[in-house]
């Protein structure tokens, strides 16, 4: 499974820098696509926060409804016992439940997420970020 963070979701509805590189990896792997249900939330608030139109929340709405949204609720208490004391509150809640399931791919665009999911053993991607 490659587990996808809001970021990287954001990247596949709203044209963004690299958009076209997670594009292009993604389409070089047959992994089922994952994320947390809390990416329904931080892709539509990020939405709001942007004011994208109409279309750009059609596209939210089919790409969410084509990845498997993990539930929160089991994740919790894991998010809350992660021991990187620079993880935010949203990021721990990702990385927990990246680690639940068996993650071949962990591909966010934030800098410590990607930091402490390293650590916490997961093969973690941004697609083009090396090059900016």
């Amino acid at each position: 499974m490659i587990y996808l963070d809001s970021c990287a979701l954001i990247k596949l509805i709203v044209p963004e820098p690299l958009s076209e590189d997670l594009f292009g990896y993604l389409d070089t792997r047959t992994e089922p696509l994952v994320s947390s249900e809390l990416a329904v939330v931080e892709v539509h608030r990020a939405l709001t926060r942007i004011e994208a139109g109409e279309q750009a929340r059609t596209l939210a709405e089919e790409l969410l409804d084509n990845i498997t949204q993990l539930p929160l609720a089991p994740v919790v208490r894991a998010a809350a016992a992660l021991p990187d004391r620079y993880l935010r509150s949203l990021d721990a809640l990702h990385l927990a439940t990246a680690l639940r399931v068996p993650t071949t791919r962990f591909v966010s665009y934030d800098r410590r997420l990607n930091e402490a999911a390293a650590k916490a053993g997961l093969t973690v991607r941004a697609p083009g970020a090396a090059r900016t």
